[in-house]
C-alpha cells in the first residue's frame, strides 16, 4: 500500500512539476504576479489538486478504465468524449513540445551548447524510458521525483534563508489578459495541469489501480502546493529576478555556481519526467487505436514533436498553458457530478 501511494504521488508530482514549475516559469507568471495575493493562490490551488487527484483516482476505479480515452468516455459520453481526446492529445503534443523546447534552451543558455544537441539529448533518454511502457514510467518517477523535489527545495530553501536581495525590481511582466486575478489564475492553473495529470493516471490503468493510491495523489497535491509555495516567495523574496526566462536558476546563482549547477541539472530532470509522462499517455492512445505497434508509435511522436522544438519557451508558458487552462474547466465541474453522483 506504502509502495503504491510513494508511486502515485510521484506520478502525479512528475506530471505537473515539469519545466515551467522548476524553473519558476510557471509560478511567476501564474502566482508571483499578484504579489501575497498570489501565495493564498498557491495554498488554494494545493487543496484542489489534492481533492481532485484523489476524486480522478476514484472514479478511474469506479469505472475500470485502462486507457485516457476510455475514461473521457465515461466522463462525457461517446461524441463529447472524442472531442475531449482529441484536444488533450494536442494537449500533450504541447507538453512535450515545451520540455523540449525548454531542454534546448537550458543546454544553451548555461552551458554555452547548442540548443539542439540538448533537444536530441533529451529526446533519446525520453525513446529509453518509453521503451519499458508503463512499468518504466513509474520506475523513472519514483527514482528522478524525490530526487529533483529534495535538491530544489534544499537549494531554494538555502537561497531563501542565506541569500541576500539585489538591487532593482527586474524586468516588469507583461499584462496577461488571460490572467487578470489571482483566484482565476489559480483555478486555471489547477484545469491546465490537472488535465495532464488525468491523462497520465488513466493512461497508466490498472498498474495504480490499487489500494493506497487515492491517498498518494492526495499527497502528491500536497507536496506540489508545498514546493510552489516555496518557489513563490523566493521569487518575491529576490524581485530582481522578475521577468527572466528561468528565474530559479538565478536565485540559485546567489549560492554560487555550484548550486547554479545542481539546480540546471535538476530542472533538466523536472523536464524529463514531465516529457516521459505526455509520451507514454500519447503514445499509449495511438498504440489503443490500431494504428501501429507500441515502438513505432513512440518513434513517430518523438519525430514529430523534435523539428519543433526550437520554439521560445516561455511563450509556450504564457500563451499555450492559460489556452488550454481555460478549456479544461469544464472537467472539473464534470469531475464532481460524477464522483458526487457515484
Amino acid at each position: 500500500m506504502l509502495k503504491t501511494s510513494f508511486q502515485v504521488a510521484a506520478t502525479y508530482v512528475g506530471a505537473v512539476m515539469g519545466a515551467g514549475f522548476a524553473s519558476g516559469q510557471e509560478i511567476q507568471q501564474f502566482f508571483a504576479r499578484f504579489g501575497l495575493w498570489g501565495l493564498l493562490g498557491i495554498i488554494a490551488s494545493a487543496a484542489l489538486f489534492a481533492w481532485l487527484g484523489w476524486v480522478m483516482l476514484d472514479l478511474q476505479e469506479n469505472w475500470r478504465s485502462a486507457t485516457y480515452p476510455e475514461f473521457f468516455r465515461s466522463l462525457f459520453g461517446d461524441r463529447l468524449g472524442k472531442v475531449a481526446d482529441i484536444l488533450v492529445s494536442i494537449l500533450l503534443l504541447l507538453g512535450m513540445l515545451a520540455m523540449l523546447s525548454g531542454s534546448g534552451a537550458l543546454f544553451n543558455e548555461y552551458f554555452g551548447l547548442s540548443r539542439w544537441l540538448g533537444i536530441w539529448l533529451t529526446a533519446g533518454v525520453i525513446e529509453l524510458a518509453l521503451w519499458y511502457r508503463g512499468e518504466g514510467v513509474l520506475w523513472i518517477n519514483s527514482v528522478l521525483i524525490p530526487l529533483k523535489f529534495a535538491f530544489c527545495l534544499g537549494i531554494v530553501l538555502l537561497a531563501f534563508i542565506w541569500a541576500k536581495s539585489g538591487d532593482g525590481e527586474g524586468l516588469p511582466l507583461e499584462p496577461s489578459l488571460l490572467l487578470g486575478h489571482w483566484l482565476v489564475a489559480a483555478i486555471l492553473y489547477v484545469s491546465f495541469n490537472l488535465t495532464l495529470a488525468m491523462v497520465v493516471f488513466a493512461s497508466l490503468g490498472r498498474t495504480i489501480q490499487k489500494p493506497g493510491a487515492r491517498l498518494g495523489a492526495v499527497a502528491g497535491g500536497v507536496a506540489l502546493g508545498l514546493f510552489a509555495m516555496v518557489i513563490g516567495a523566493a521569487l518575491l523574496r529576490f524581485p530582481e529576478v522578475s521577468g527572466l526566462e528561468i528565474p530559479m536558476v538565478a536565485v540559485a546563482a546567489k549560492l554560487g555556481d555550484w548550486p547554479a549547477f545542481l539546480y540546471v541539472v535538476v530542472l533538466w530532470l523536472a523536464m524529463l519526467t514531465a516529457a516521459i509522462g505526455n509520451g507514454f499517455s500519447l503514445v499509449s492512445r495511438i498504440v489503443d487505436s490500431g494504428f501501429t505497434s507500441y515502438h513505432w508509435a513512440s518513434f513517430l511522436v518523438l519525430s514529430a514533436v523534435v523539428p519543433l522544438a526550437g520554439m521560445r519557451f516561455s511563450q509556450i508558458v504564457k500563451i499555450g498553458y492559460p489556452i488550454f487552462g481555460y478549456m479544461g474547466l469544464v472537467f472539473l465541474p464534470v469531475l464532481f457530478y460524477h464522483w458526487h453522483r457515484g
